[in-house]
């Protein structure tokens, strides 16, 4: 897309300079019969004023005719030097008009040929000045991240991209972005061991910033995969380093609240998730988050027998050609029709 839009550009500042040259090309071809059709009506006009001094008295018909017929040789000789402009009355100006009008008629005159020169060079040189002082490597950077961003799910594409990437990355590397968009792809394919490896040679080279926060994440994402899903020092090593930066760093709540629901501390859940809606409160996921808020509460107000309110008697089947893991955690929720998007009024979890 970079390309194209750069080719759009020159297009555009193309026409800034030929635009300008055609309308005078134009200008110049029209302007003879535009100078004819004014002294046919300067003529016509001149005329009627005669006659209006003929009939009123002021001339007669000898000064009349006399002021005609010098009028007629004006107009004639106006129209004939709008259609031959290289006709003059003075010898000695003949040649030098000749040489005037080629001149400007030409289209390889200097006026014509310098801007339609510049504007061939143009691409040439600016694509060459860029290409050595420019940061083309991001460009190249941007097109890698936009293939990353677009793969859904296609393994062979991310293999070609590993390649390419990885090729990048050797050539560039203190480019922490290509070490990132290759731990991408690796992940994408399930190779987390070599992904946690391209993370990491990422963050080494980032600044102190929430990008750094978020590589980060990735790399305690990928050795809680690799640890088999538990939090060794060393993933909680990792987190500390990215909260220390962000503390709302999204990927490390979700850990974070994840392996807090799967041991089955809902407070600390529940503490991540809030924390969570704080960076999009108005999204769909923020609204996920508050039901599953609202399911852990219920949970933990059974676990601490506490005052039971009302209750909904609810029956729930599945179809008969679904087909679910037995083991499936699933939450099951009763809401007040009339108040949309607010809390469910009960809830609770079970296994399919």
């Amino acid at each position: 897309m970079f390309w194209i839009y750069t080719a759009l550009l020159f297009l555009l500042a193309a026409l800034f300079v030929l635009l300008p040259l055609w309308l005078r090309a134009r200008a110049d071809e029209e302007d003879p019969e535009l100078r004819k059709q004014a002294n046919v009506a300067l003529f016509q006009e001149r005329s009627d004023e005669l006659e209006a001094d003929l009939s009123a008295g002021n001339i007669d018909q000898q000064q009349f005719d006399t002021l005609l017929a010098e009028l007629q040789r004006g107009l004639l000789a106006d129209v004939e030097l709008s259609e031959n402009p290289k006709a003059q009355s003075a010898a000695g100006k003949k040649k030098s008009a000749r040489k005037q009008g080629a001149t400007r008629d030409s289209f390889f005159s200097l006026t014509y040929m310098a801007p339609a020169a510049f504007v061939a060079l143009l691409p040439i040189l600016a694509y060459g000045l860029y290409n050595q002082w420019g940061y083309i490597d991001d460009v190249q950077v941007m097109d890698l991240f936009q293939r990353t961003v677009d793969n859904q799910g296609d393994a062979e594409e991310a293999r070609e991209l590993i390649v390419t990437i990885g090729e990048f990355a050797q050539a560039n590397t203190e480019m922490p972005w290509a070490f990132y968009f290759l731990a991408e792809n690796f992940a994408a394919i399930g190779l987390f061991e070599q992904a946690q490896i391209a993370y990491q040679r990422a963050a080494e080279t980032l600044e102190e910033t929430p990008e750094k926060a978020l590589v980060l994440g990735r790399v305690a994402m990928s050795m809680y995969i690799n640890s088999e899903f538990e939090f060794s020092d060393e993933v909680l090593s990792v987190i500390e380093q990215a909260r220390a930066i962000n503390p709302n760093e999204m990927s490390v709540l979700q850990l974070l609240a994840a392996d807090a629901e799967q041991r089955e501390d809902f407070n600390d859940a529940i503490d991540y998730w809030r924390l969570m809606i704080q960076v999009n409160p108005n999204s769909e996921f923020a609204q996920e988050l508050r039901f599953r808020i609202s399911a852990a509460q219920q949970l933990l107000a059974l676990d601490e027998d506490a005052t039971q309110g009302p209750s909904v008697d609810v029956s729930v089947n599945l179809a008969d050609n679904l087909a679910l893991d037995p083991n499936l955690r699933v939450f099951i929720a009763a809401r007040n029709a009339e108040q949309e998007g607010m809390p469910p009024l009960a809830a609770i979890d079970t296994t399919v």
